[in-house]
């Protein structure tokens, strides 16, 4: 008892979920989605777009990865700044930042215009995505912490089944325009959503120590229904002062973080690869930009799967060795499904398999990071390794742009591409044990 009336994020570890928690995890769970409708976008848009702008296969796949790019910025900057300004507050800049680049879009002319905007909507994405697996797993309890966090990555997928369902519709009947058009709402929207449900981490505000830090700690507690706090512990002797993307790059934390983020870079160029290239993909062999658009529903309808299946695996064994699994099957199921040819039910099928295995994977990823890291060091940690695995993931578009443009049979593509999974399968191997939780 005299713990939880010092340490109020160890009151939060130990105690059961309230409403309030559960709430802040669904809310964030949906902007996960939102980020991944909106980086998915401009996918569903390619088809049309390419046509439209008669764009070559080496000029879109620079296009597709603009966003990428702006991704890798945005995790590794606004990673560190969440760690010293606070969650709730980043991820609310970036929100802002994300609604002027999707309308930006709506407004764009030409490559050049749309490239830029693309960049700032990266910008904003990939700062948020660090910032909500930090405030995710804080305002969890230690039980379902590993559960939050795969629900927070399963959201990506989630938000890219239902809006690319939308999206299908959408360019039935309109301009492909127009899903940039949905993705401005829906981000509008999720500004005054976030404002209101998701509070300020208690274990940032413990650390961090800003000025009524008990008060605003109280607050929360309240809130998520724990007993408030009469006042604040020792701050811990292993609280690393100074630069933190020093602090990581340093033993003992500099192994994890290199063997995560080279491994992280390395996958994610055969995701994003997949994710953006699917839809122009199916229209090559013959279907329909809305067939394109039905083949990655599917696919990301496989990743929303991969959420609980992960989980059951990881809890079997363990994060790593479901990590390793799941990575080994993204590999294998790429090249099955670059080998599936013009047959849009096998594609179909071969894209849900696809979807199951590279999502499981990123989820490992996501939970791995989180838990290498203490509490002042987590967003830095986390962003730093999305972020630069995000200019791992602008890669995938761009080398596959360049291999069509080339001339490289699909079933090639497929292969060179895959090979992005099996160097992270060997990354992960040399990252002996794992200290991740086994739930």
């Amino acid at each position: 008892m005299n713990d939880f009336a010092t340490c109020p994020q160890r009151q939060i570890d130990r105690s059961p979920m309230s409403r309030g928690q559960w709430l802040a995890v669904a809310l964030a769970v949906f902007l996960n989605g939102l980020d991944g409708y909106d980086a998915a976008s401009i996918s569903f848009a390619a088809p049309g777009m390419m046509a439209e702008w008669k764009l070559a296969p080496d000029a879109l796949g620079w296009v597709l990865s603009m966003e990428l790019i702006g991704m890798g910025f945005g995790s590794l900057m606004f990673g560190n700044l969440a760690d010293r300004f606070g969650r709730r507050l980043t991820i609310l800049v970036c929100l802002v930042i994300m609604s002027v680049g999707m309308g930006g879009a709506i407004v764009a002319s030409d490559v050049l215009q749309l490239s830029i905007v693309r960049l700032l909507t990266g910008l904003g994405i990939g700062g948020m995505m660090s910032s909500l697996a930090a405030i995710v797993s804080e305002h969890s309890n230690a039980r379902h912490r590993s559960l939050v966090l795969s629900m927070m990555v399963v959201g990506y997928p989630m938000g890219l089944v239902v809006g690319g369902i939308v999206a299908r519709n959408l360019l039935l009947v309109t301009h492909w325009s127009s899903v940039f058009v949905f993705g401005a709402i829906l981000t509008v929207i999720a500004l005054p959503l976030a404002w209101f449900a998701i509070p300020e981490s208690v274990a940032w505000l413990t650390r961090a120590r800003p000025a009524r830090a008990v008060e605003r700690i109280n607050a929360v507690l309240r809130r998520f229904g724990h007993a408030p706090v009469s006042r604040l512990g020792e701050m811990e002797q292993s609280e690393v002062r100074g630069k933190a993307v020093l602090a990581i790059l340093r033993p003992p934390l500099a192994r994890p973080t290199i063997l995560l983020t080279l491994a992280y870079l390395s996958h994610v160029s055969c995701l994003y690869f997949v994710l953006k290239w699917i839809p122009s993909i199916v229209v090559t062999l013959g279907f329909s930009p809305s067939n394109g658009a039905d083949v990655l529903v599917w696919t990301m309808c496989g990743a929303v799967a991969s959420g609980p299946l992960f989980a059951v695996v990881a809890n079997a064994i363990s994060v790593r060795g479901a990590t390793l699994i799941t990575l080994a099957g993204s590999a294998i199921s790429v090249t099955m499904f670059t080998r599936a040819g013009a047959d849009l039910t096998s594609l179909i099928m071969l894209g849900v398999v696809v979807g199951i295995f590279i999502t499981a994977a990123s989820i490992g990823f996501y939970s791995l990071l989180a838990t290498a890291y203490p509490v002042e060091l987590r967003a830095t940690g986390t962003g730093f390794g999305i972020g630069v695995g995000r200019f791992g993931a602008s890669i995938g578009p761009i080398l596959g742009g360049v291999l069509f443009a080339e001339q490289y049979a699909l079933p090639d593509v497929g292969l060179i591409m895959s090979a992005g999974s099996v160097l992270s399968f060997v990354f992960i191997i040399a990252l002996a044990g794992d200290s991740s939780p086994k739930n």
